[in-house]
Formats: structure tokens, C-alpha cells, sequence
């Protein structure tokens, strides 16, 4: 799934509304006549729960800012009695909601406008999401009917639909498949590599002669590796090398764990290993591994302007500095200046080694791995997702808004319920 709003993601954010123990719940708000439609934007009707709805969402986006201010978990009251944006939490709230509602007729207008429809399995889907939810006490009790559940969910399909017919593969805005594989070549990579740690097991660094040996066997270890004539091969003996390295820090482990032992007048255990074989007549199970088990990709990392100006000012940021740093370097260098298929010893930071080698990642990229269906459609939408929102605001901050005075005092944010039972 991309990362459109689906329902059932804003359904769930009401189960995670910041409540507050002792406060009292409205009675069930009851919509009349006159205050069906909350507000008319761009000639288009918003019912009451509709936009209800979008006061709930933002009265827990006001909470949040207040959570994130003070780092402190706001109670309805207190957000009730602040001030965001120099406004009272009452008009801030409405404020937000009359935007949603806006993005809201922007995706129900530009859905006809390209003259998509929704296919009979998209409308099965939100019948059953207006059934499972239309239970919901949040939604009850505050007069949020299903009909209304029945746009809000459409809506989210809609939106998704025009992403789609803008930014899906060959569409108006996007780009075909081959620029997509183009853009997810440059900024991924496979990798196989493996750690060599120069402090022991009690975070303290190793002897000179030591971290000296470990080097060396890091050395000997890409060595090994490039003698290898192919591609596979080299991939397979990366494994060999780190099984080796894994056994030789097992074993210096608990030399070190057995002379410390003896230091301290104590007697030391060896642990053992058993190995059980099965009967000559028992039948074995066969099952297949994924090849690209030890494997990881990697993203291309992109500096922005905070990175750069972030300033630091205590020993913690210092430390976080650096281990950013360290990240950036090893990131530049995967990208910029490791080939592929030829393993190289890279010194991490002062405390780490890498014994590593890097493939090229358009051998992934099949329907059944890198390049499934599901692969495709986030990255496109990791791509496109920010432009299509700034495309479909730009359309929504262009229309008028009429409010329903009636409405929006009879549905003031903190005269809903704003809280569930047991909060």
C-alpha cells in the first residue's frame, strides 16, 4: 500500500485521539434540518459529517502540536484553552477542517474531471469499510452517519485513483517504467558485508598487536574473496570469510572469558555443542533459501540544508554528529567509489571494520523481488507523492468557502465527543 490516507489508517488515528480521564461526553449530536450542510466550497455541499469528521482529525493534529511543544501529553482541556498559531484552539480547528473539507471537494471534482470511475471490487471494499466502521462510538455519538462514512471513504479511493492517472507508469506528470528503473538504480544498491569489531566483549579496545592481527585477517579475507573467478562466487565466498571471522571471535571470546575466570580463582565452563544426526530412514525436510538472505540494499543518502546547519551544542549531538558523519562517508563511498564485485576492507570508524562487496541491483529486479507490484507503486508514490499534494492544494486553495454559521456553532470542536468510554 502507498502512502495515500486510506480509511481504515484514519479510522484507527481515533483510537489514538489524546484523552483525558474525568471529563464528561456531550449527549449524541442530532442533525437538523438547517445544519446539514456545514459549509458550500466551489458550489459543492459538505454534510455536517463530513465535516465533523475533519474536526475530529484535527483536534487530534492540535493535540499533537501541543505534545510536541511541551512534551507533555496534553489533556481536552488544555487543549481546549491554548492558542496555536495565534488563534483560539476553537478556530484553529475549524480552520483545519474547512482545508480538509477543501482537499476533499478538490478530489471529488478532479475525479470527474478526468473521468475515472471506481471499479466494482474498489466499491465492495468501501461498502464492507462503511459497515465494519459505522459502529464506531466516535463516529455515533457524534452524528456522523454512514452516508458520510460512505464519502470520506470514496473520497480516499478518488484521490488514489488521480494520483494514478497522473503519476502512474506513463502517466500525464510521471514517467515511464524504464526512467522509474533508471531512478531506483541510481539511488539503491546491494550489499554484502560483514563486521569486524576491534574493542572485546567488554567494550574495551583490543591490543595494538591485536587490531594489528584482525587486519590483517581482513586483508587476507578480501584477498580471498577477489581470487574468486566469478561474480557468484565471490558473493558465496563473502559467507565463507564471515563464518571464519565469527568462529575466530568466538573462540578469542572465551580464551578471554576463561583467563579472566582464572584471574579471579574461579572455575571456568566450556560450553558445548551437541549435534544430533537423524536415522538413516527418517525423512528430512528440504527448504528452500532465499538467496539474498545476507543481503541488504541501501539508499542513496541526500544532504539537506538542516543536515548542514544543525549546530552542536552538547556532547550528545557531538556524539550523534559523528556517528551521522561516519554514516555519510560509508554512504559516499558504497556509491561513489566502491565497483562492483570487488570486496574491499573499509574502516567504519575507529572501532569498526567492514569486510564488504557490492552487486549490482538490477539482477533484483524481477516482478517476484525488487520489482514486484507492490515495489513498483511505493516507489512511485515515494517519488511523486509530495508534487501530486502540491498539485491538488494548489487546486483546493483556489476555492471559495461559504460557512454555515448554524452549523459550525452548533458544531464546535469541543461541544463533540471528543474522548471514548474508559478514557
Amino acid at each position: 500500500m502507498n502512502k495515500f490516507n486510506k480509511f481504515a489508517a484514519a479510522a484507527a488515528a481515533f483510537a489514538l485521539a489524546v484523552t483525558s480521564a474525568g471529563c464528561g461526553a456531550p449527549e449524541a449530536i442530532t442533525i437538523g434540518k438547517g445544519t446539514q450542510t456545514a459549509l458550500t466550497i466551489d458550489g459543492y455541499d459538505i454534510p455536517a459529517g463530513v465535516f465533523i469528521y475533519n474536526e475530529i482529525t484535527a483536534y487530534n493534529n492540535a493535540a499533537y502540536e501541543l505534545y510536541a511543544k511541551n512534551n507533555t501529553e496534553p489533556s481536552l482541556e488544555d487543549v481546549k484553552n491554548a492558542t496555536i498559531e495565534d488563534m483560539s484552539a476553537t478556530d484553529w480547528i475549524q480552520n483545519k477542517a474547512v482545508e480538509a473539507c477543501k482537499d476533499f471537494v478538490a478530489n471529488e471534482k478532479e475525479f470527474e474531471k478526468i473521468g475515472e470511475t471506481l471499479s466494482a471490487e474498489e466499491l465492495d471494499n468501501i461498502k464492507k469499510l462503511v459497515s465494519s466502521n459505522s459502529s464506531n462510538e466516535m463516529f455515533t455519538e457524534n452524528g456522523i452517519g454512514e452516508e458520510s462514512l460512505r464519502k470520506i471513504i470514496e473520497n480516499s479511493y478518488k484521490q488514489e485513483a488521480i494520483f494514478k492517472h497522473y503519476y502512474g507508469i506513463g502517466g500525464e506528470k510521471g514517467c515511464t517504467e524504464d526512467e522509474l528503473k533508471e531512478y531506483f538504480q541510481d539511488k539503491t544498491t546491494r550489499l554484502k558485508y560483514f563486521t569486524i569489531n576491534l574493542l572485546d566483549q567488554n567494550g574495551e579496545k583490543y591490543s595494538d598487536e591485536e587490531i594489528r592481527t584482525l587486519n590483517k585477517m581482513a586483508d587476507q579475507y578480501v584477498k580471498d574473496i577477489n581470487a574468486e573467478k566469478t561474480d557468484k562466487a565471490k558473493l558465496a565466498k563473502i559467507d565463507e570469510c564471515e563464518e571464519e571471522y565469527n568462529e575466530y571471535a568466538a573462540k578469542r571470546a572465551e580464551e578471554a572469558a576463561k583467563k579472566a575466570a582464572e584471574e579471579a580463582g574461579e572455575t571456568y565452563t566450556t560450553t558445548t555443542t551437541t549435534t544430533t544426526t537423524a536415522a538413516k530412514d527418517a525423512t528430512t525436510t528440504t527448504t528452500t533459501t532465499d538467496p539474498y538472505e545476507k543481503e541488504i540494499t541501501m539508499t542513496k543518502y541526500t544532504t539537506t540544508t538542516a543536515d548542514e546547519s544543525a549546530p552542536v551544542t552538547t556532547t550528545a549531538s557531538a556524539e550523534a554528529e559523528a556517528s551521522l558523519k561516519a554514516f555519510r562517508d560509508y554512504n559516499t563511498y558504497i556509491f561513489d567509489k566502491l565497483d562492483y564485485y570487488k570486496a574491499e576492507k573499509y574502516q567504519y570508524d575507529e572501532n569498526t571494520i567492514y569486510v564488504i562487496i557490492k552487486a549490482d541491483i538490477k539482477e533484483r529486479m524481477t516482478e517476484d523481488d525488487l520489482w514486484s507490484e507492490e515495489n513498483v507503486e511505493a516507489l512511485i508514490s515515494e517519488r511523486y507523492y509530495s508534487e501530486f499534494t502540491d498539485m491538488m492544494k494548489s487546486i483546493a486553495e483556489g476555492y471559495d468557502s461559504n460557512r454555515n454559521s448554524s452549523a459550525f456553532r452548533k458544531f464546535s470542536p469541543f461541544k463533540l465527543k471528543l474522548e471514548t468510554e474508559g478514557s
